[in-house]
């Protein structure tokens, strides 16, 4: 049986907390699990400044495709060496932006912004896939193209479930697996992503998938708490709480985990947890 995890693009921002996570899946070896990550840090949206500019035609388009490759840049210098693949792969990916930009805007903006958006989960899983294996974390990548079928609703596809099942079932089957959050892909295999906390949502449709025995979403929190901590003084953390208060709580704004993750979840009784890569020790929510 399968666990789920989720890493969000805080906890792989920089090197040190790329690092912590590598310390996170090393105490977990011995487990099967499926990796879900997002973009790091705040690729996500700078690529969506990117759109914005490509798509308005503005001139600074390149100078948002500089910052994003900047940043990924410094990251890989700080964990490899200078001949190690993982430069050309990076390298390729940044090749299909620049395909994209060479030519005029698509008539349907959102069909852009699936395109070159959903490579900024491509990039931090291709770095995380070859660093992990540098620290002796052996894993498979996988395409999320391959694994999860929509729709054609850009930016907000929705999923057809019994294809996705069949395909996560046919093939995931090693025992630490990798792939993006937020990404799904049509029957005409062009990208689509997921929406509002798309990559909490991947992680629940392989969880669903897989009849995984739990799903961690891995956050900078060491857990749910029961009230703002930014607004009041007096919060406790809350151990345990249920798949409907949550969805409830995130109804009236709490900005939690979205209903849209919680309901497959729900569906087959799969525990989510919440815990901090921050502090791995701490008890999370469940």
């Amino acid at each position: 049986m399968y666990q789920v995890f989720k890493f969000g693009g805080a906890s792989i921002e920089n090197v040190n907390r790329i690092k912590g996570v590598g310390d996170i899946l090393l105490s977990y070896n011995n487990s099967n699990l499926v990796i879900v990550f997002s973009a790091m840090g705040k690729v996500t949206n700078m690529l969506e400044d990117l759109v914005d500019s490509y798509v308005n035609e503005k001139e600074d388009v390149f100078q948002h495709l500089q910052k994003v490759k900047s940043f990924h840049q410094e990251i890989i210098d700080e964990l490899f060496d200078k001949k190690h693949s993982v430069r050309n792969t990076v390298n390729n990916l940044f090749l299909e932006i620049e395909w994209i930009l060479e030519v005029n805007p698509n008539y349907q903006p959102s069909y852009d912004y699936d395109q070159i958006v959903s490579i900024g989960e491509f990039l931090s899983t291709t770095i995380m896939h070859s660093y992990l294996l540098e620290r002796g974390f052996k894993n498979t990548l996988y395409d999320a193209r391959d694994l999860i079928r929509t729709d054609n609703t850009y930016r907000n596809a929705k999923i057809d479930w019994k294809l996705t099942n069949d395909f996560i079932n046919k093939k995931l089957k090693d025992k630490h697996c990798i792939t993006q959050g937020f990404i799904g892909c049509t029957s005409e295999n062009f990208t689509t992503t997921l929406g509002r906390e798309g990559s909490d949502f991947s992680a629940a449709i392989i969880a669903f998938g897989l009849n995984a025995d739990q799903v961690v979403i891995w956050k900078d929190v060491p857990s749910m708490m029961n009230a703002d901590p930014k607004f009041f003084d007096d919060v406790k953390p809350i151990e345990k709480i249920s798949y409907d208060e949550v969805i409830e709580l995130a109804y009236f704004g709490a900005k939690i985990i979205h209903p849209k993750t919680i309901q497959p979840l729900k569906k087959k009784k799969i525990p989510l947890y919440i815990k901090s890569f921050l502090h791995r020790d701490s008890v999370g929510t469940k």
